[in-house]
């Protein structure tokens, strides 16, 4: 239950959901044609992690043909763990095959870069990099 203050100073009581409860909403309203497979096992993955996945990473996840690894939520709350502790706002999280841009002040997934995509490329708007072993 959260709390709202009106104008007159007076307080009132919120529904209000928790970001988990949000992500298993939108978790489940995600359609599961196509190559949903890496997206579900993500989904596994993140039972209990806490990561979600931005509208545009969770199209990129379906337009992406890559290998399905159940061990990237683990890794990248992980990421988020550490560029977290030292204030990053944007984060670039490399791993073996692909990239991820995360927010880790909201534990968020902005984008997926699969490895192909990442050859000459620039990356901007970052403020950090997490190399992960995976």
């Amino acid at each position: 239950m959260g709390l709202k203050i009106k104008s007159n100073n007076r307080i009132d009581s919120l529904n209000t959901q928790t970001a988990l409860q949000r992500q298993t909403q939108r978790a489940q309203a995600l359609p599961k044609a196509g190559n949903g497979a890496f997206l579900e096992a993500l989904r596994q993955a993140g039972k209990g992690a806490n990561v979600t996945f931005s509208k545009h990473a969770e199209q990129r996840i379906h337009a992406w043909n890559g290998d399905a690894k159940t061990d990237y939520v683990g890794e990248l709350d992980s990421a988020m763990d550490i560029a977290q502790a030292k204030g990053a706002r944007s984060t670039l999280v490399l791993m073996k095959g692909v990239a991820f841009v995360v927010a880790p002040q909201s534990r968020t997934v902005v984008t997926v870069i699969p490895e192909d995509r990442m050859r000459q490329n620039l990356f901007t708007s970052i403020d950090s990099a997490v190399i992960m072993d995976k």
